[in-house]
């Protein structure tokens, strides 16, 4: 048999394994590596896109609360509900407070009012709740018929709520998948 070399056959059997033991020992290791590093560097892209977000968030709920009163003292919204009907016209009659009422984390305030207005007046003022950077929800309104110089007399029933602050004891707690074990 020409051309049969045993030597040629195992060294090409030795180059083969070495091939194959340093593919397992270096590529498929370095490779994994690289895929190692790419999740990461997903899962931290995934994280800043999740605090941008937050941010958003938190930078709204600001925003918002400071449409709300800064304490839970319901003589904000009567100051709120005169300066608003001084504006518009309208001749208050009597304001009333209403107890504060605990709801969930808020607490509403309420005032009841009744006035004197035509509704050319009631409807400024309206307008005027509804545009104020202050949030003041009309509950209710009931409306006598008008006399005869047009001016009715309206009951309303107005509140707002009261968010105190988040502190650090209240604030829910946003913990990674390593943390949780």
């Amino acid at each position: 048999m020409k051309g049969f070399n045993p030597t040629a056959i195992v060294g090409g059997i030795g180059v083969v394994c070495i091939g194959i033991l340093g593919y397992h020992t270096l590529y498929a290791r370095q490779l994994q590596q690289v895929r190692t590093i790419e999740a990461q560097v997903a899962q931290e892209h995934r994280d800043q896109q999740v605090q941008q977000e937050v941010a958003k968030l938190l930078e709204q709920l600001e925003r918002q609360r400071k449409r709300l009163p800064p304490e839970p003292d319901p003589s904000w919204l009567v100051r709120e509900v005169v300066s608003h009907g001084q504006q518009a016209g309208l001749q208050l009659t009597s304001i009333t407070q209403q107890p504060s009422e605990q709801q969930a984390s808020a607490l509403r305030l309420a005032v009841n009012l009744q006035v004197q207005a035509s509704y050319h007046q009631l409807g400024r003022f309206l307008d005027s709740l509804e545009r104020s950077e202050s949030f003041i929800k009309v509950d209710k309104i009931e409306l006598s018929n008008p006399n005869d110089n047009g001016v009715a007399v309206a009951r309303l029933m107005l509140s707002t709520i009261y968010l105190p602050p988040v502190t650090q004891a209240s604030a829910p707690t946003i913990r990674k998948k390593e943390d949780l074990g």
